[in-house]
């Protein structure tokens, strides 16, 4: 790696706009059509442990800002058996092949040692994500040991008309998020359904607090799944990014998020549920509905997806390194 001019700073919330800039710049010339927008980042960079005024930093040449790193730290439990370190980063394309990568991803892993003893789990792993396509990213994570491990593809939807309407299993319907009333029960429903996930560690009900009453969580586009006698067993929270669709042209919306408990599965209830959500966006005039799906996913959502109409747009990987076992 030769000699790099460039040094490291920590990130100060001034710093955010730049970041957001330089996230979709690194995107848009990788043709990667995702991208960022400055509320979203604020919300996940604020949720509590997140605290990128220690855990980010600028790569920077002079005045310029060419890229930057920040770790997230999630910490399992007995169940989940792992804690896990996230790794985000990007450089700016003129600044690529020159070492800057490197730079970023050993600055991560050091950052990551040095937060361990945080983990309750003694399995630890480095995780990080990258597009199918990126094979230069791919190729830097190969040299730090980091091994792909799983898949998940983003799936659109921007056919003119909606599939069949939501038929609801007997007794069980959808009802509107309700703000003061469903917080706890909500979270402890993504927490339950997900449980079973690939990858899942617990997402502590502080930060799903923050999250919720951030600027990207809108309650009117939540919707519950409950049972005849009323107990909420199922969700679609929905997104959509204003800031980011202005930015592409495009009125996107997100399911962010679709749940149903496991002894309520089968039964057409989460097929219910994504329609509604579909719906929803619709409603509020997104033309392009998106998700995205482990392709391994145990519960067949990705076969639910297809079969309402949902096709593949990207592939994105998970890669992991074991820091401690």
């Amino acid at each position: 790696m030769p000699d790099l001019d460039v040094e490291l700073r920590a990130f100060s919330w001034d710093d955010l706009p730049t970041i957001v800039d330089l996230v979709n710049r690194s995107d848009a010339s990788d043709g990667l059509d995702a991208g960022t927008s400055e509320p979203l980042l604020r919300a996940q960079w604020t949720i509590p442990g997140a605290d990128p005024e220690r855990h980010a930093f600028l790569v920077t040449s002079g005045p310029d800002v060419i890229g930057y790193g920040r770790i997230d730290v999630r910490l399992g439990d007995e169940q989940s058996g792992f804690s896990k370190v996230q790794c985000f980063g990007r450089v700016l394309p003129a600044w690529r092949g020159q070492g800057v990568g490197t730079l970023i991803l050993s600055e991560c892993e050091r950052r990551a040692r040095a937060r361990l003893d945080e983990a309750p789990t003694e399995t630890v792993y480095l995780e990080a994500y990258a597009d199918q396509r990126q094979q230069d990213v791919a190729q830097l994570y190969a040299a730090f040991g980091l091994q792909q491990v799983r898949y998940a593809f983003v799936m659109v939807y921007d056919a003119p008309q909606l599939p069949a309407e939501p038929a609801y299993p007997s007794g069980y319907r959808a009802r509107p998020f309700v703000s003061g009333q469903d917080e706890e029960i909500t979270w402890r429903v993504l927490e339950t359904a997900f449980r079973d996930h690939w990858g899942h560690v617990p997402f502590p009900l502080e930060s799903w607090l923050h999250w919720i009453e951030g600027p990207m969580f809108d309650p009117d586009l939540a919707l519950l799944g409950v049972t005849p006698a009323g107990d909420v067993v199922g969700e679609c929270l929905c997104l959509i990014d204003a800031e980011q669709n202005r930015r592409r042209g495009r009125e996107e919306g997100w399911i962010d998020s679709l749940g149903v408990l496991r002894e309520h599965r089968g039964k057409g209830l989460g097929r219910a549920l994504l329609l509604e959500g579909m719906r929803t966006l619709r409603r509020a005039g997104c033309t392009h509905l998106k998700l995205g799906v482990d392709t391994e996913n145990p519960t067949g959502a990705l076969g639910l997806y297809r079969s309402v109409g949902f096709r593949t747009s990207k592939t994105g990987v998970t890669y992991r390194k074991v820091l401690r076992e």
